[in-house]
């Protein structure tokens, strides 16, 4: 934002008014703000009903107040560090205007990096154009959740869902940012949508292919998402929606497809170890060592004694013990800080978000628990989603503030799966509740007369 000193009295032009109030870089912004408002216009579940689209703008206000805030007042909470390195990077990126490599930045570029830099060479080099397409990606989410919500039969309860997705403080504050966590949740999204739809309409060439681009896609933000991509789409095609004997009911094609994906990865194998192709994260993935990874964690964890490090040295001495520690591990990154930890506002924050993640996985896991048929093997494979995600980030985080950040990926699955229960036993007490005034109103006109 520019500041003009004018003698009093004397007006601005327009092209000055125009600099105040933004600066050339800022309109991009603006074209991206337009889209984000008017998403639901294109999308048939939001123009069928006023609420959820008042939903939705809800949430989306929630996130552009950060990001104004952010902008052209002061730096909100969440957007220093890598906020800062994401952008700054991008910025020279876009300026080489090279869109493989950025000669002049001194590294290899990530992918988010590169992504985040050809995206401002054609809206704009700004912290606030940033922020709107981060904002921009947790739009599309908000579709893709009501779209998954269809799948599952839980569309009557798609808008108290989004707003529970839309308004957890951390999605607000790191989700309105220069970060790379919406990208990671849209694309995640749209493995699971893909999946679903794969499953549920038995079209495997088209979904089952939009479902693998998108977990490659993903995994290009993180080498732990590889992994997990490629776990999760092995899942989806061996998984059989439908009731049965067994756990999972393998067909002919499920073996096939499953068979490609194991050649595809031994190719990659091959590339990497013996021609020594790289492959980028893919080549990461595939050298990746185990041994040394965790030990690197072990070592992390014992030299880090920040206030919101919760310090669990991994013991493989042995079974029992590294079990054991896992589990520490996985309750500490799902639920720290504790009543014991809070020292300040912050941590207060932290403990309502770990308590709000412990009230949906009950519920989520009542409602499997409950349902039936399809729609219950369906709910499984949500569960199923929700933990192998948020274990794979539980190894890798050390304290409940990386933690917050880290959870962002796994909230939508506890949200559909946990707020539809959550509202039904809300609703049926607010029912008991208006029933036991009535009752109680008509003893007391009896008494009284």
């Amino acid at each position: 934002m520019a500041v003009l000193h004018k003698p009093i009295g004397e007006l601005m032009t327009v092209s000055e008014a125009r600099s105040f109030i933004m600066s050339d870089n800022d309109v991009g912004a603006l074209v991206l703000l337009l889209v984000i408002s008017l998403l639901p216009v294109f999308v048939r579940e939001f123009r069928n009903s006023a609420r959820l689209t008042l939903a939705y703008w809800f949430v989306v206000a929630l996130h552009q107040s950060v990001a104004f805030t952010h902008s052209f007042l002061f730096e909100t909470v969440g957007s220093r560090t890598d906020a800062r390195t994401f952008n700054s990077a991008a910025i020279t990126y876009a300026q080489n205007e090279n869109f493989f490599t950025c000669v002049d930045c001194g590294r290899y570029m990530s992918f988010f990096e590169n992504l985040l830099g050809f995206l401002y060479w054609i809206f704009g080099t700004s912290s606030l154009v940033g922020s709107q397409l981060s904002i921009l990606m947790f739009a599309i989410s908000c579709i893709v959740l009501v779209k998954i919500m269809g799948l599952l039969g839980l569309s009557h309860y798609k808008v108290p869902t989004l707003v529970v997705f839309g308004s957890l403080p951390s999605m607000v504050l790191l989700g309105s940012v220069v970060l790379r966590e919406s990208y990671e949740i849209l694309f995640f999204m749209l493995v699971t949508y893909f999946g679903l739809r794969m499953l549920i309409e038995k079209n495997i060439r088209v979904y089952g292919a939009f479902m693998v681009v998108s977990a490659l896609v993903m995994g290009q933000f993180h080498k732990g998402l590889m992994i997990i991509g490629m776990l999760i789409s092995a899942l989806f095609f061996a998984w059989n929606p439908h009731p049965t004997s067994s756990l999972l009911s393998v067909k002919k094609r499920h073996l096939k497809i499953f068979f490609v994906m194991l050649v595809s990865l031994m190719g990659i194998i091959y590339l990497t170890r013996v021609q020594h192709v790289d492959l980028g994260v893919l080549s990461s993935v595939v050298d990746l060592n185990l041994q040394q990874m965790t030990e690197t964690f072990q070592k992390r964890t014992a030299t880090v004694t920040g206030r919101t490090s919760y310090s669990i040295p991994l013991d493989f001495s042995s079974p029992y013990t590294t079990a054991y520690s896992y589990f520490l591990l996985y309750v500490h990154y799902l639920f720290a800080p504790f009543p014991w930890q809070i020292k300040n506002l912050m941590d207060v924050g932290s403990f309502m978000e770990s308590m709000s993640r412990m009230v949906l996985l009950y519920f989520s896991a009542m409602h499997w628990y409950h349902a039936y048929g399809v729609q219950r093997r369906l709910l499984m494979l949500m569960l199923i989603l929700f933990f192998s995600m948020s274990f794979m980030w539980a190894l890798g985080t050390s304290n409940y503030g990386t933690a917050m950040r880290h959870n962002m990926l796994s909230w939508w699955i506890l949200a559909i799966t946990g707020v539809p229960l959550l509202m039904k036993m809300l609703s049926r007490f607010w029912l008991n509740l208006k029933v036991l005034k009535g009752f109680l109103a008509q003893k007391f006109l009896k008494a009284a007369f």
